[in-house]
């Protein structure tokens, strides 16, 4: 078995699509002090439903490391649940205590009840709903069906572009039931995953499909996106004005809630991700390309800690998140200030969310709620979070 690359391009998209979603996240907080309906409310939600493709990229890249990792390697299918649940249980039990923790001095009511805390605890582990914790749920689900995955695009590799086709497809039915169809049916006795369908991996299954099916062509592909670059280039930047035309659309002539409006399960979301993921994609070889020049290296070590850190921030985000919402209301009626404030206050969350993860990550066993597996010598850790491609 040939010995595998090291893909420098994949840190840069994580690099690039974690700054995405704490952007996303933090933006929240500035369109919640707005009225709704005002120019300056639908100009920010325009902006702000654009940016959503971020959760879209997070399952491509996750998909695609994945299988990147064991599409030509042998595969043990209990060895691999094994290693892969357990990673992914630890941070997901461990920040489940500390958000319910930390929500119980300012929101929830334990009773002081230690029955009452492991109520929620329960709740809270089944259905993934602190804060953005949602991802780890799909994570574990993807793993229960990776093995099936892998098995079907190793055996049926000739077909690769007709599972695209139908992938795609399926997505765009799916998502426009989401949108149009089930706002209108009693979900009452339906299970938890179809009424919370955000939390549901096949509500992501084209994404996941399509990392696996990139990691099996991945030169192929790459090579081009690099020869029509400009045209991809050219049809995101139109697609980023379709975007923010849509958002009016739903609020305008579907009459749809702000919330609604925004959401991403919608149709419109599908083909636009794709092309969002291969700009990245893009622009992550050309960074590779360029990553040991000399007056490169200072942002190839910022790519290097924010990729490894990557997973640790988007787990203690939470945190800095909350310093800013408590902050932004005192400076609502500041107009200047208030808008000064956006790009700030995103690299505060994202600058304060590395330094976060990168030290608890220092720290011997703890450096597992980060996804850092800490070894025996000093100063020496692996990362675990981001499906290691090592």
């Amino acid at each position: 078995m040939p010995k595998k690359k090291y893909l420098y391009e994949i840190d840069f998209m994580r690099m690039l699509i974690m700054f995405g979603v704490l952007s996303v996240h933090t933006t929240s907080i500035f369109t919640s002090q707005l009225k709704d309906w005002t120019t300056e409310f639908l100009a920010l939600s325009a902006i702000h439903s654009s940016m959503h493709v971020t959760r879209m990229a997070f399952m491509f890249i996750t998909g695609l490391v994945l299988f990147i990792t064991y599409h030509h390697r042998e595969f043990h299918v209990f060895s691999f649940l094994k290693k892969r649940l357990f990673l992914i249980a630890i941070p997901y039990l461990v920040w489940n205590v500390v958000y319910i923790l930390f929500e119980s001095t300012y929101e929830i009511d334990l009773h002081g009840s230690f029955m009452g805390f492991l109520k929620i605890l329960l709740l809270s582990l089944i259905h993934g709903d602190q804060f953005y914790i949602y991802y780890l749920l799909i994570t574990f689900q993807f793993y229960l069906v990776f093995p099936m995955l892998l098995f079907a695009l190793r055996k049926y590799e000739k077909w690769h572009l007709q599972i695209f086709i139908w992938s795609f497809l399926f997505q765009l039915l799916l998502m426009s039931f989401y949108k149009f169809a089930i706002p209108h049916l009693d979900q009452s006795n339906w299970p938890y995953l179809l009424t919370n369908y955000g939390v549901f991996i096949v509500t992501y299954q084209c994404w996941f499909v399509t990392g696996g099916i990139v990691a099996c062509h991945y030169d192929m592909i790459c090579k081009f996106i690099e020869k029509h670059y400009r045209l991809i280039g050219a049809i995101l930047f139109l697609g980023i004005i379709c975007m923010w035309g849509h958002y009016y659309l739903d609020r305008a002539i579907l009459h749809e809630s702000d919330h609604k409006a925004q959401s991403v399960h919608q149709p419109v979301f599908l083909p636009y991700s794709l092309f969002v993921i291969a700009v990245m994609l893009y622009l992550g070889r050309k960074w590779a390309e360029r990553r040991t020049r000399r007056n490169w290296q200072g942002f190839s070590r910022f790519v290097g800690i924010a990729s490894s850190t990557s997973f640790g921030m988007y787990l203690v985000q939470p945190f800095p998140i909350y310093i800013v919402n408590q902050y932004i209301p005192r400076i609502a009626n500041v107009h200047w200030l208030f808008y000064l404030s956006i790009p700030i206050a995103i690299l505060f969350v994202y600058v304060s969310s590395m330094i976060l993860s990168y030290c608890i990550g220092k720290i011997p066993y703890i450096s597992y709620c980060v996804g850092q597996r800490t070894k025996k010598k000093p100063n020496t850790t692996r990362a675990i979070s981001s499906l290691s491609q090592r």
